[in-house]
């Protein structure tokens, strides 16, 4: 930082105030939540579900202030390979060339025209067409599908980990995501999960599904983060995150809050 740009900050900072880049402004209470809960949890391992090319990444680094480390799925074979060559300059970050599901198998991927809208569903504009040129599909790779129970057993770093936060963001198939951890959520301390409001894709589960479901597996919301919305300010999708119920730090009887 430059000496006129310390200056700056600490003068702000004197009187109350914090300079933050335009950046960082659209995700800045995301990543002070997450803060706060990786602390609460002591989270010391991330399941990156859907890494695309290491966006989520950047931002727990950049922007959450998270050190600890991170291991990040991503199925198609040239952002695996890229996301390979990122992590040579980070030692905490492992990459597994595969996607997760609730059982080991193959799957047809459709590879969107924006990577980041890949799916396994097949497009669909019916309740919006704000995406229509971005989730367009180019071509279909097979890829491999392994349930997160199984390599949570081969991959040291979430094998020893205490309290593992699970992130998905898979376009329509984080349920399955979901159904393959089960054995593996005890020790998740807390999950997120991109939830639908307007399907883009076919079959695509809707955000109270989805809800229920995190319910019905012991994880209650802390927060809800919108992630897109069409030109009708509509939300398309959001951020839902959610802490395991088993593992609440407890209160001290002195801490209980009156009745």
């Amino acid at each position: 930082m430059a000496v006129r740009e310390r200056w700056t900050s600490g003068i702000a900072r004197w009187l109350g105030y914090e300079i933050v880049p335009v950046w960082r402004l659209e995700s800045r209470d995301f990543a002070d939540h997450l803060r706060a809960l990786f602390a609460q949890q002591r989270i010391d391992c991330v399941a990156d579900v859907g890494a695309n090319v290491g966006q989520y990444r950047d931002f727990l680094r950049a922007q959450v202030g998270y050190k600890g480390r991170i291991v990040s799925f991503e199925p198609i074979a040239e952002l695996a390979e890229a996301l390979e060559r990122r992590a040579q300059s980070d030692s905490c970050w492992e990459i597994v060339p595969c996607a997760l599901g609730a059982e080991d198998t193959q799957l047809d991927i459709n590879v969107a025209a924006r990577p980041t809208f890949s799916s396994f569903l097949e497009p669909d504009h019916r309740q919006t067409d704000e995406f229509e040129e971005a989730n367009r599909v180019v071509r279909r790779e097979t890829v491999r599908v392994r349930r997160f129970d199984g390599l949570a057993d081969e991959i040291e770093a979430l094998r020893t980990a205490r309290a593992v936060y699970l992130k998905c963001d898979t376009q329509g198939f984080d349920l399955q995501v979901m159904a393959g951890a089960k054995n593996v959520l005890p020790r998740v301390g807390a999950m997120q999960s991109e939830l639908s409001v307007l399907g883009i894709y076919q079959g695509m589960p809707d955000f109270l599904e989805t809800l229920r479901q995190m319910r019905d597996l012991g994880f209650d919301m802390t927060g809800v983060f919108p992630v897109s919305r069409d030109g009708a300010l509509r939300v398309v999708e959001f951020d839902c995150v959610a802490v395991n119920r088993s593992r609440l730090p407890r209160r001290s009887p002195a801490s209980s809050p009156p009745i």
